[in-house]
């Protein structure tokens, strides 16, 4: 999504460093020929505002970023519609998806983290503990 990044907020680095240490959940966001990162919690809200602001032609395939098993993603979208979703993930987003799809609410403030950055960020982290 770098071509389509500019629609986006970024985390910083020291924002990514404070997210990775937190053990926050979070998930790759792949549209076919870009990757983002986000947390987990901002799901519903990234699937509606991507897809509102891209025309409705955005179709996501998001795995989990603790076990990126590229057989089998959490979730994937056609659209802002979910497609084919784990159960559990289902539980976790389908009311604020919903309600974010019929208007009922507005889309949060959200950030996503560049996939570079946060390989350069996790480098350091690594480096850290090694000395």
């Amino acid at each position: 999504m770098n071509e389509n990044q500019g629609i986006l907020k970024m985390y910083n680095e020291e924002e990514v460093k404070q997210i990775l240490n937190s053990k926050e959940r979070l998930v790759f966001i792949d549209n076919g020929s870009e990757e983002i990162v986000a947390r987990y919690e901002d799901l519903p809200d990234i699937i509606v505002d991507v897809n509102e602001k891209l025309g409705h032609t955005e179709n996501l395939k998001v795995y989990d970023f603790d076990n990126p098993n590229i057989d089998k993603p959490i979730l994937t979208t056609i659209g802002f519609f979910l497609d084919k979703c784990d159960p559990d993930v289902r539980k976790d987003i389908i009311d604020r998806l919903v309600n974010l799809q019929t208007g009922v609410e507005e889309v949060k403030d959200y950030k996503v983290i560049d996939e570079d950055m946060l390989d350069d960020v996790m480098n350091e982290i690594d480096e850290e503990m090694e000395r």
